[in-house]
């Protein structure tokens, strides 16, 4: 669609856009530039003297950009530049909104550099705090909080503390314990225990490393030498139809018989595909459950599903050229330790249970995810 709406515009010339190559000149020449992205996109850079007013701010401050000289707009890659251009047109502004977006532009200053296929060990000494701080521990509750929140809990309050002071911090989301575990690794932060009791995780940390005797779930950390091997592959599967999982399968499959670690997190409508039962619901959680299929087995096809009678043709279909089904190749990829992580905050959304879901499958939220992600080569949207 996006394409089609690109071709469009250029057919139309409904914006008038620049190129990549043409920014430097345009800085050099003091041209007002605006970016238009949000405040954490920032951290990946931005053209020298441009103005930032976010996309969602912008028409409240129409008053704070010039009339009488042309506006280049940017934001990412160019999809909501088009949106401000559009806008800022409509109020009377001349507007250019620039190609591909600062990461297009980012990108053409990349430099290349030829690397070994070996993937080194990194000698990097980690910080390693001594001992435990003897400050009082800090505590949080983040009950009732749904991904990311509890995370996000954590993390304002780890910024807050001394090196080597701990935080004592309890959640409701039983996919905080993989969370937490996820996060400390990623971060540098020592999780010193994890434990579900009661109906809650209660999790220990201490902010930064320390020593090795109390430190016993940072598998990547070995005599203060950091190892990196990106060699992993994740996937998000958001879609409910069984066409687009059936190709997740098939990827995950081809990437673990190639050794690769693969992760793949189902969340809201990709959850349907995990589904090995139907229980007894009421309220909200059944009327869910009753528009959604019951299984991988029920799911539609994305196009030319006509009732149901597309996904049937497919299977049968399938069934002729000896292709394995979507069940079958959910057993098959578990079977070749594809790690299967069902979301959280999106099961309690759409009031899916643990027990209808495989036995196979773990639990955990986004932390979980990125986690696995950054060992990872290859990441897929599905």
């Amino acid at each position: 669609n996006m394409l089609g709406y690109t071709a469009d515009n250029l057919l139309q010339g409904k914006v008038q856009t620049i190129q990549w190559h043409e920014v430097d000149a345009l800085l050099k020449a003091d041209a007002f530039f605006l970016d238009i992205r949000e405040e954490f996109e920032l951290a990946t850079g931005q053209l020298a003297t441009s103005a930032w007013i976010p996309l969602n701010q912008l028409r409240q401050r129409l008053v704070e950009l010039p009339k009488d000289q042309t506006i280049y707009v940017y934001c990412q890659v160019g999809q909501r530049g088009y949106n401000a251009a559009r806008l800022l047109m409509s109020h009377g502004f001349d507007v250019r909104n620039l190609d591909g977006g600062y990461k297009t532009y980012k990108q053409a200053y990349y430099e290349v550099k030829t690397i070994s296929l070996v993937t080194p060990i990194t000698k990097t000494k980690t910080p390693v705090v001594a001992q435990v701080s003897g400050a009082p521990v800090i505590e949080i509750d983040a009950c009732g909080l749904q991904c990311p929140g509890p995370i996000l809990k954590v993390k304002q309050e780890v910024d807050r503390m001394e090196v080597g002071q701990r935080l004592a911090v309890q959640a409701s989301d039983f996919g905080f314990s993989a969370d937490i575990a996820a996060w400390c690794k990623n971060t540098g932060n020592t999780l010193l225990s994890s434990e579900i009791k009661d109906n809650k995780v209660i999790a220990l940390l201490a902010k930064g490393q320390v020593d090795d005797n109390l430190m016993p779930s940072v598998p990547d950390i070995e005599e203060g030498v950091l190892k990196e091997t990106k060699d992993g592959a994740t996937m998000v599967v958001f879609s409910g139809d069984m066409d687009k999982v059936l190709a997740s399968m098939i990827i995950a499959s081809g990437a673990a018989a190639m050794g690769k670690q693969v992760t793949i997190f189902f969340t809201f409508w990709g959850l349907s595909a995990l589904k090995k039962q139907k229980i007894k619901k009421g309220g909200m959680a059944k009327m869910f459950d009753l528009m959604l299929p019951k299984g991988a087995a029920s799911m539609p096809i994305s196009a030319m599903n006509m009732g149901g009678l597309g996904a049937k043709m497919m299977k049968y279909i399938m069934k002729e050229k000896n292709v394995d089904s979507l069940p079958v190749m959910i057993e098959k990829a578990n079977e070749l330790g594809v790690k299967f992580v069902a979301c959280t905050m999106s099961m309690d959304i759409m009031g899916i249970e643990k027990s209808e879901l495989y036995d196979f499958v773990e639990y955990g939220g986004v932390a979980t995810y990125l986690g696995d992600s950054e060992a990872s080569n290859l990441n897929l949207f599905i």
